[in-house]
């Protein structure tokens, strides 16, 4: 749950890009996104292997993402009330994030950011620090990047956020910006597809486009899946 970008392309599609970065292990469920249904809601998402949740997923006409963590590393308990990963689902049954806002209670959850596109305008930050709920409004005109803070410090976050930053006038589609998530290399400071140690490393690539022909682009790099291209009916 660890590296999303946004971007606003010149054709108006609102582009979700996000590199799990996570143990492989954690992955076995996750190799192919489905749909289910939640309610009278249709969701498109991969599944997590410990918990019917996930970590990205999309109802055709909004996006929703979550990272670990909320702007600062924590102690982690041994235990917590739920998983993070069952938000998502909840999220995308609500109208939007404002009537989620007001119905959900994350007490006893792990600290995290949910990142939401509900509408054309703005793209929500939802943080969580245990203590309370943080929502910040992103203009979508802006490129937007976001790292888990669980594994990647304040100088790893710059560096990405700078290289990011550096190429966004030359990621115009959304396959640029799924060869920018893809490109592996062993320097933050040039890729942000970097193994972080022995045991985590990025195991899928998402990639949600919103707009007339809203899509959902999946890879599971476990053993080297074939890359799925749903369009969201």
């Amino acid at each position: 749950m660890c590296c999303l970008t946004i971007v606003k392309t010149p054709n108006n599609n609102i582009v979700f890009t996000h590199n799990r970065d996570e143990q492989w292990s954690r992955q076995t469920r996750g190799t192919f996104v489905q749909e289910y249904w939640f309610g009278n809601k249709k969701i498109w998402m991969p599944k997590d292997s410990l918990v019917d949740g996930t970590w990205i997923g999309s109802d055709g006409t909004r996006a929703a993402a979550i990272l670990n963590g909320y702007k600062k590393n924590h102690l982690k308990k041994e235990k917590y009330r739920a998983s993070r990963g069952t938000i998502i689902p909840q999220f995308l049954q609500e109208t939007d994030a404002q009537q989620f806002m007001e119905s959900f209670d994350p007490s006893g959850m792990e600290p995290f950011t949910l990142i939401v596109a509900d509408n054309k305008k703005y793209i929500t930050e939802i943080g969580w620090d245990e203590k309370e709920i943080h929502l910040t409004k992103h203009n979508v005109e802006s490129p937007l990047i976001f790292s888990s803070f669980t594994l990647y410090d304040d100088d790893i976050q710059q560096k990405r956020k700078n290289l990011f930053l550096s190429l966004v006038t030359t990621l115009t589609n959304h396959d640029d910006l799924w060869q920018f998530h893809k490109t592996q290399g062993e320097d933050h400071g040039s890729f942000i597809n970097v193994d972080y140690n022995r045991e985590i490393s990025t195991v899928a690539i998402s990639q949600i486009v919103l707009g007339n022909h809203p899509a959902f682009y999946y890879k599971s790099l476990l053993e080297n899946q074939q890359k799925q291209n749903l369009i969201l009916l």
